[in-house]
């Protein structure tokens, strides 16, 4: 027996219970009193609807003509049937909880927010005894309380307050009602495409081969393989619409494509059993429904999916249903996983027929894009020009390069248009929409608890100024929509470029068409800040611009070089100002030592360690790297020190454009500059530099012939000793020349004006003359320093004594100056 004082107070799952049925539970204990009862019964809960003013029960009875006075004559003529010993605090009975959780289930399954006196009054009629039953027998009103039963009542009030619609007694008796457990946990894909429309372009030949199948007598399973993007669950829409459109065989006529959610599958089985019970009624509606296809994407989630010791996984259970021919799967991974998963378990692998999807080219592409273009074009109200999508495509194949078409030129379609629809300031008509929506919003609220208070009439009146501002909302949306059709906004190139930009980290004007003015400038820059190389700078100008103009061969570097030459003369420093300049930032600079590759093991640190080994998952030091900033400069310095087995990879990388690396990941090297440094023929330059010394003056000097001679003996020397497949892949083999007294001039110049820009930052100005760059210069011709003794020499010379100054608070009026005495440097 259950306290009145606890249900109705204490106990949190009746505070869902409406004012009205509240009172009405109230009054039922003190009518069960005042007739003598020590239960509240059935009967007393009904007495006490029927004398509720106001609530919804009560005018219930009242609209089906019900008798009160005939209520009240069976009532008394019944008073000793259920009548037991006389007791002065009457407790609920239990033919009173099963009416509450009856009511319970009534009020969810109408998903009412509250459980009202309407609610336990069909609770009472569906669970009618036999007093009840006499009450519901003896009424011959127009319309009977067994017809108000028999016409669901409530569903007609559940749809005056928007509330879905749902049948209680009875079946739907459709497709739905036969297959409860694959509506619950699948969704149909045929529908789903009906809606959407959108148009299958391409593919006709996996399509075919998808439909050759599935029509298959045995072993009827496509299992769709591909890398991520290139279209897997597309294909299979793709299938759905030619299925709706009729255009399929006799034998997918009639066919349904259901997508089973696994993780909803598994989600809420905490016993047992239950997740087993749930594939088998799945398994069981399919194979008593022949007309359904399975579809389930990342098909390798099954493997383990559900799994708990002592039970099956989702794998082990589907295989005897396919083994029998009793279902029928379509599944889609990719390549990876397949290998991983389902390649290892041979009984499963068997029951499915192999599709490869692969990356359509550039041109399917470009179809693809141009086919759903109007699609996107509606969504954000936007409009695509055709240069834009076939932009879009070109700059996704040539800066997006770890993932698939036609995918990552999607996704720059639509961000792009997202993005130029948010620059759009909010119009008048979201203004008024979103204020008739906030209005909307309160007068939901306060209907509700009217509802919940069961004041229906005025509940019944915001209902109608609820319908009044849908329809203004729908009428401002209409005038919107007609606006923003009229003055849709175009997207440019520009605004393709700036997405790309945004997501590939390069700076727009390396993508924008002003580009090719940025790579003519490049041999100006180049000449600027790499002094005494006039040849170099012309090779590499050359080769950049090839790259960059679409003549060059695409799947290969942007360029390839090995420099040679005499130490200190600029080649490291060529490397560093090409990765400043062509890419936007000096951090583009990968600078791999091969003095440190010198054993054959040492390959697996550039592209990771193989299975097994310490390390293996962790990536190369190489492979890593250009993954995360695919366009760099890549500097292999001093490459004779490196294992020969190092050779294959740079073999690799410069007829393929590609690396493998430990794991079979693919890393592109397309849009790299592959640069290599060699010290053969050093102690050539080094020896002549003892005989010439710093009077080298070009083609016209009269040293030209003896450098040129130097410079072929070199090459001779590193054709014996490097592999020719290696040489005859780079685009030059450059060799640096010696700095001349010209050059170490030029050279000091440009640092001394480094170190002026450095004291200006201080707020200081520093002023020098030629002489300074005179002084400098002859201090800094040495056999074997090249420009290096330049820097060292400022360093000694200028920049201790300044900064010591500086500390000492010894500068006058701001401004450093010096004068040159008996070979010195005096500051002042």
């Amino acid at each position: 027996m259950i306290n009145e004082k606890d249900w109705l107070k204490n106990h949190p799952s009746l505070q869902k219970l409406t004012l009205h049925a509240k009172n009405s539970l109230s009054k039922a204990r003190f009518i069960a009193q005042k007739f003598g009862y020590n239960q509240v019964l059935n009967i007393h809960l009904l007495f006490s609807i029927m004398s509720e003013e106001g609530s919804l029960g009560k005018n219930i009875l009242e609209d089906t003509n019900f008798k009160k006075e005939e209520f009240l004559r069976i009532f008394q003529e019944n008073l000793d049937q259920k009548k037991p010993k006389k007791a002065s605090h009457p407790v609920f009975s239990e033919e009173i909880k099963k009416t509450l959780i009856k009511a319970y289930s009534i009020a969810k399954d109408f998903h009412y927010p509250y459980v009202g006196t309407e609610h336990l009054m069909q609770a009472l009629f569906e669970i009618s005894d036999s007093v009840i039953q006499k009450i519901i027998l003896s009424s011959d009103a127009p319309f009977s309380i067994k017809s108000f039963l028999e016409n669901n009542q409530l569903f007609q009030i559940a749809k005056l307050f928007n509330l879905p619609e749902f049948k209680i007694s009875k079946k739907t008796g459709g497709k739905a009602g036969q297959l409860p457990f694959m509506e619950k946990f699948c969704f149909n894909i045929n529908e789903e495409t009906r809606k959407k429309n959108e148009p299958v372009i391409g593919r006709k030949t996996e399509l075919e081969r998808i439909i050759n199948i599935l029509g298959r007598k045995n072993k009827n399973n496509p299992l769709l393989i591909g890398e991520p993007g290139v279209g897997k669950t597309a294909l299979v829409s793709g299938l759905a619409q030619l299925i709706n459109n009729g255009l399929v065989p006799d034998s997918l006529f009639k066919k349904t494509l259901m997508n089973l959610d696994v993780a909803h599958l598994i989600a809420g089985t905490n016993f047992r059993g239950e997740f087993e019970t749930r594939l088998k009624e799945i398994i069981k509606e399919v194979s008593e429904n022949r007309q359904i296809i399975i579809f389930i994407d990342e098909i390798h989630t099954i493997i383990g999916a559900g799994n708990v010791p002592g039970s099956l996984d989702l794998a082990n259970i589907l295989k005897p249903a396919l083994a029998r021919g009793e279902i029928q799967i379509i599944g889609a991974t990719t390549l990876g996983e397949y290998k991983k998963y389902i390649e290892k378990d041979p009984a499963l692998e068997r029951r499915f027929q192999l599709v490869y999807v692969k990356e359509p080219t550039l041109e399917e592409s470009q179809k693809i894009l141009l086919g759903i273009k109007k699609h996107y074009e509606r969504f954000h109200n936007v409009s695509l020009s055709d240069e834009s999508v076939k932009l879009a495509v070109d700059l996704s194949v040539q800066y997006i390069q770890n993932r698939f078409l036609p995918d990552k030129a999607i996704d720059i379609i639509d961000e792009t248009a997202s993005h130029v629809r948010s620059r759009d300031k909010v119009s008048d008509f979201t203004r008024e929409i979103k204020e008739l929506e906030r209005k909307k919003d309160a007068l939901l609220s306060e209907k509700e608890n009217l509802v919940f208070k069961e004041n229906y009439e005025k509940a019944i009146e915001l209902r109608g100024q609820e319908k009044l501002l849908d329809e203004k909302i729908s009428l401002f949306r209409k005038q919107q929509t007609r606006t923003e059709k009229k003055h849709a906004i175009q997207i440019a190139p520009s605004d393709i470029i700036d997405t790309v930009s945004k997501i590939s980290g390069i700076p727009r004007e390396k993508l924008s068409q002003a580009k090719s003015q940025k790579i003519k400038n490049i041999r100006l820059t180049l000449s600027a800040k790499i002094i005494g190389q006039t040849e170099i700078i012309e090779k590499l100008s050359q080769t950049l611009l090839r790259s960059q103009s679409g003549i060059s061969n695409p799947d290969r570097p942007l360029g390839s070089f090995l420099f040679l030459g005499p130490t200190g003369v600029g080649k490291t420093l060529t490397a560093t100002i090409l990765a400043r300049e062509f890419f936007g930032d000096s951090q583009s600079l990968v600078r791999i030592d091969m003095s440190e590759l010198m054993e054959r093991h040492s390959v697996a640190s550039l592209i990771g360690s193989p299975a097994g080994y310490i390390g293996y998952g962790e990536g190369g030091n190489l492979t890593e790297k250009i993954r995360r900033n695919p366009y760099a400069v890549v500097l292999f310095d001093e490459i004779e020190k490196a294992h020969p087995d190092v050779f294959n990879i740079l073999l690799q990388i410069l007829e393929d454009g590609t690396l493998t690396d430990a794991q079979g990941l693919q890393v592109s090297f397309k849009n790299t500059i592959v640069i290599m440094t060699s010290n053969i023929g050093t102690e050539d330059f080094t020896r002549a530099a003892g005989r010439i010394g710093f009077d080298y003056q070009g083609k016209n000097g009269k040293n030209f012939q003896k450098i040129e001679r130097i410079k072929e003996n070199v090459l001779k020397e590193l054709r014996e000793k490097m592999k020719p497949e290696l040489l005859n892949r780079l685009d030059y083999i450059l060799v640096f020349n010696a700095l001349d007294k010209a050059s170490i001039g030029k050279i000091v110049e440009l640092e001394l004006e480094k170190l002026t820009q450095r004291i200006l930052k201080q707020g200081l100005l520093f002023k020098f003359d030629s002489a300074l760059i005179k002084f400098i210069s002859e201090k800094s011709l040495a056999k074997n320093q090249g420009a290096r003794l330049v820097r060292k020499n400022i360093q000694e010379l200028l920049e201790s004594p300044i900064a010591e100054m500086i500390v000492q608070e010894r500068v006058k009026n701001n401004t450093i100056s010096l004068q040159i005495t008996n070979k010195k440097i005096i500051l002042k």
